[in-house]
């Protein structure tokens, strides 16, 4: 076992190295980027599933808390990430997430240290809850922002693809060894663990060197740059916060890819929120299996995000909105036939596929506002396209919610396919029509 906890990062480094795209990614720098990308992803998979079982045991196997927590964590950001977008644009960006993470491993570890003279109560795991999610909201953003600066222009479709294996696979090792680790330590010491992994990751972004320079010069020549947003990006850098953030508002209306890539990812934050309420739904009423079944359906919707990233690493993939259109066209026939084959096989399929389709929109959108926005705006564009992705999660959570405290899951689900399927077409029909405007 601790041969096995050293040779995953080295293997993950190696085969980055190893596979078809290491001439141009795999630098040192971009390679530290993506394991210290994975080390946060595995730290917060560690620190959500614990904090849900200390919320769980505090109510007494009630979820109420759980949900009010999930809440916080999606509110405060949506409040806060424009204001973070300005600090992503002055200061170095590896040095701001190297904080970030710093500062969320050392809160994190408040609660172990509280539960040693009082057990943990609801006032104090709010209160970390709220200080953490307030002073670590520009995480994203700031990542985002950061890999144009590491990876050539025409590599950027399939960086995001490794990002994507990086952070689902990340993600989804960290409750299962929390899991594992539960059955030996009280929840609340392993945030400690979890904080660990957060100052470490911390280590590794503030190790990276500063962006190549070459890369910035040979996209403002031209290169695979738009030359409207740069023309009318090079002013408001200079001329205050308020400016900024207004041009890039400003901005996503004007130009039609960055608004298609934010539609989309609005597209995919709606049906994406509410699928963990769906899966405990599909087990109990779908497939009629024990309520144990729903980790396995969710297990297979985000190894199905995993495996999507995998299929970017290809040399030769369809356009960015192609693809996506095809994804989501994939997706709805997924959740179509979800409500019809009731055989639990069918579902861990079927929810693989969807998984799969849905997970294009976030890299494939991402890659392409990276191509045409210049460093010197990308985190106060990427702050506004995120506090909109989140506003369209809130939306999923909640409207999904009511929908499905009224009727049965199998309506919502037909009710997801044919929007999606909708969506696609219409996606598909702008990529042809205006095929030149969206290249």
């Amino acid at each position: 076992m601790k041969w096995a906890a050293f040779s995953f990062p080295r293997g993950f480094a190696d085969a980055l190295r190893g596979s078809l795209l290491s001439r141009s990614l795999a630098s040192a720098p971009f390679v530290g980027l993506l394991l210290a990308y994975a080390l946060t992803q595995f730290s917060e998979g560690m620190t959500q599933t614990a904090l849900t079982w200390i919320a769980f045991r505090i109510r007494h196997n009630d979820v109420t808390l759980v949900g009010r927590i999930g809440l916080l964590q999606t509110i405060i950001p949506f409040l806060i990430l424009i204001p973070a977008g300005v600090l992503i644009d002055l200061l170095p960006r590896q040095i701001f997430m190297a904080a970030i993470n710093l500062f969320k491993g050392s809160t994190y570890a408040i609660i172990p240290l509280l539960s040693l003279f009082e057990p943990v109560r609801t006032p104090s795991l709010l209160v970390v809850v709220v200080v953490t999610a307030l002073l670590s909201s520009g995480f994203g953003p700031a990542f985002n922002a950061a890999i144009p600066g590491f990876v050539p222009y025409d590599r950027l479709k399939h960086a995001n693809g490794w990002i994507q294996i990086a952070g689902q696979g990340g993600y989804f090792l960290g409750p299962l060894v929390t899991a594992g680790l539960l059955l030996y330590f009280p929840a609340p010491w392993l945030l400690v663990m979890s904080g660990g992994g957060f100052v470490l990751s911390a280590f590794l972004f503030a190790l990276i060197p500063p962006p190549f320079d070459p890369i910035e010069s040979r996209r403002s020549e031209g290169t695979g740059r738009d030359h409207a947003v740069a023309s009318r990006n090079d002013g408001p850098s200079r001329t205050g916060v308020i400016s900024g953030f207004l041009h890039s508002a400003g901005l996503l209306l004007k130009n039609p890819v960055l608004l298609l890539c934010t539609v989309l990812l609005m597209v995919f934050a709606l049906f994406n929120a509410p699928m963990l309420m769906v899966c405990p739904l599909l087990s109990s009423q779908v497939f009629r299996t024990p309520p144990s079944f729903y980790a396995l359906l969710s297990g297979a919707y985000f190894l199905g995000s995993f495996l999507g990233g995998i299929l970017l690493l290809g040399r030769r993939l369809p356009g960015h909105f192609s693809l996506i259109s095809g994804g989501m066209l994939l997706a709805s026939g997924a959740f179509l036939l979800l409500p019809r084959l009731s055989w639990p096989s069918a579902g861990l399929i079927l929810l693989l596929i969807v998984g799969t389709g849905l997970s294009w929109a976030q890299p494939l959108a991402y890659a392409r506002i990276q191509q045409i926005v210049p460093s010197r705006t990308l985190g106060r564009v990427l702050a506004v396209v995120m506090t909109l992705f989140l506003l369209s999660a809130l939306v999923g959570i909640e409207g999904g919610t009511i929908f499905l405290h009224r009727h049965p899951v199998s309506s919502f689900l037909h009710l997801e396919g044919g929007v999606l399927l909708s969506i696609s077409v219409i996606v598909l029909l702008l990529v042809t029509l205006f095929r030149s405007r969206l290249s």
